[in-house]
């Protein structure tokens, strides 16, 4: 999938022969279905609908039917008089039940925003340039203050649909955008201001929205579901992959456990954990896991004396994952060379990314099928590691970094980015606040070590693995920002893949 720009969105709604009448249900519709799901998982009560002038406003309305119908209760706030509406808007507000008519308000005050509501913002659209004017302006201060959640129509009202500049916007839990992401939404304060994002399908066409020489490629659900597959009825544990994960140390003995787990999770038929003897583990070992200890001069971590029995290993593995608690030792450098000269598609995290920033060249001669997972301390070590301006923008680093190394790169962050040796990189549009959290990423690593061994090639083995961990964060918090632990990942696993593909 591919962003838009404001214009090229106004082309394609009036070039695709839909009714705008048509796009307009749909589009309130999708909203009306996120709110729902929205307020159910927070239990919520009330919805405050907040409508412009504009198309946005005449969404808001479909929405705003649609929850009066299915009884909810409905307060409707409108920034103009009724007569002002024009078109489509004002056909969508004419077929409003009576009821909310009689009681729409054009006054909001902190009073309507307490703590059980659900506010939808359709008071601009994506046309609107510049800082919002009075009454707007009050009004996205009064949401912004009242720690409602917030849903926003197709864009956050505010914000730029193209630049992302946004003075005073709204700044929404979740934005239920219409059959492209926009670009403003991927800069500046885009991300912050839009929250969770979903692309609803209003009946535009595909064929309309493959635009790749302009515009931002993204990965969203659809893409998602382009490469996960179902499986053949007759697999079995050999076909599926075995992932040979090699970390772990006395400072960090849990984290390459998270790793293995989610690997099986996400269908790895085999996984083992190559660990250091004497790092202890006070962890529960999922039973499914093969452990093996091994020896490491009573260290606690890799060292030389491990790479002999690491060596006679490796060949039962088909895919490798490196770096999850492996602690940064220079004393482990002769492993992870063991492991790039393996010959084996391989992700690299955490420590080895360090280790590898302090022997840049280990990377001559390993394999064309591997991933590096920097988080942005890891990759400021790796741009110096491998002289790349670090005031580059996050495309173009991670971009820099997949030619240098010959590898596909996912740089961790809000909105990740997945970079290829090639040129290509997509953004992740799946995740949430809440997986910013201890081991997460050493989950995102075997998930990205389990589609990898699973014949994907890197670019999409990454891709996907960073939508799926995205959607697990989504699925385990659906609002709000606290409260999950990296634990608790690998299990909303398999719910984020049947969510993108019920056969998965």
């Amino acid at each position: 999938m591919y962003s838009v720009s404001s214009a090229e969105m106004r082309h394609l709604e009036e070039q695709c022969g839909i009714a705008s009448s048509e796009l307009m249900e749909n589009a309130g519709g999708a909203v009306f279905r996120a709110a729902l799901r929205l307020a159910e998982s927070a239990g919520l009560t009330r919805f405050a609908i907040l409508a412009g002038k504009g198309n946005n406003g005449g969404d808001a309305f479909v929405c705003a039917r649609l929850l009066q119908e299915k009884g909810c209760q409905v307060d409707l706030f409108l920034t103009v008089q009724p007569e002002q509406l024009q078109g489509e808007a004002m056909a969508a507000f004419q077929r409003l039940p009576q009821c909310l008519r009689q009681t729409l308000r054009q006054q909001l005050t902190a009073d309507d925003l307490d703590w059980n509501t659900l506010v939808i913002d359709g008071l601009l659209g994506t046309g609107v340039k510049g800082i919002p004017r009075e009454p707007i302006a009050s009004w996205i201060k009064l949401v912004n203050a009242s720690g409602c959640p917030v849903l926003a129509i197709d864009l956050p009202s505010g914000l730029n649909a193209d630049s992302g500049a946004a003075e005073l916007a709204i700044t929404a839990d979740m934005t239920v955008t219409f059959a492209a992401i926009k670009a403003g939404m991927l800069l500046q304060r885009g991300p912050e201001c839009c929250g969770r994002l979903e692309v609803a399908d209003i009946g535009i066409p595909d064929h309309y929205l493959q635009n790749p020489t302009k515009c931002i490629e993204v990965f969203s659900q659809a893409d998602a579901r382009q490469i996960l597959h179902r499986e053949n009825f007759s697999t079995y544990k050999n076909q599926r992959g075995h992932v040979g994960i090699i970390g772990g140390s006395s400072a960090y003995g849990h984290a390459p456990f998270l790793t293995a787990e989610s690997a099986l999770r996400c269908g790895s038929g085999l996984c083992t954990v190559l660990y250091p003897r004497h790092a202890e583990n006070h962890s529960a070992i999922p039973k499914a896991l093969i452990v093996r200890r091994i020896e490491d001069a009573g260290k606690g971590f890799f060292n030389r004396s491990s790479l002999q029995e690491i060596a006679s290993m490796l060949s039962a593995f088909s895919v490798l994952a490196c770096g999850p608690g492996l602690s940064c030792h220079a004393e482990s450098l002769p492993v992870l060379e063991l492991l790039l000269g393996a010959g084996k598609p391989t992700v690299l995290d955490a420590d080895a990314l360090n280790l590898l920033s302090m022997a840049p060249e280990l990377l001559d001669g390993s394999h064309p099928c591997l991933i590096l997972t920097p988080h942005p301390g890891e990759m400021t070590r790796l741009l110096k590691a491998y002289n790349i301006s670090k005031d580059l923008s996050r495309p173009n680093q991670a971009l820099a970094l997949a030619k240098t190394t010959g590898s596909t790169v996912v740089l961790k962050g809000c909105r990740s980015i997945i970079a290829s040796c090639d040129r290509r990189y997509t953004i992740n549009l799946s995740g949430c606040a809440a997986l910013a959290t201890a081991g997460s990423g050493d989950v995102l690593t075997g998930v990205c070590a389990s589609f990898l061994g699973q014949q994907m090639d890197p670019f999409s083995a990454a891709a996907l693995a960073a939508y799926v961990h995205g959607r697990a964060g989504e699925i385990l918090c659906p609002l709000g920002s606290r409260g999950i632990l990296a634990d608790d990942l690998p299990a909303a696993l398999p719910k984020a893949m049947r969510q993108i593909l019920p056969v998965a």
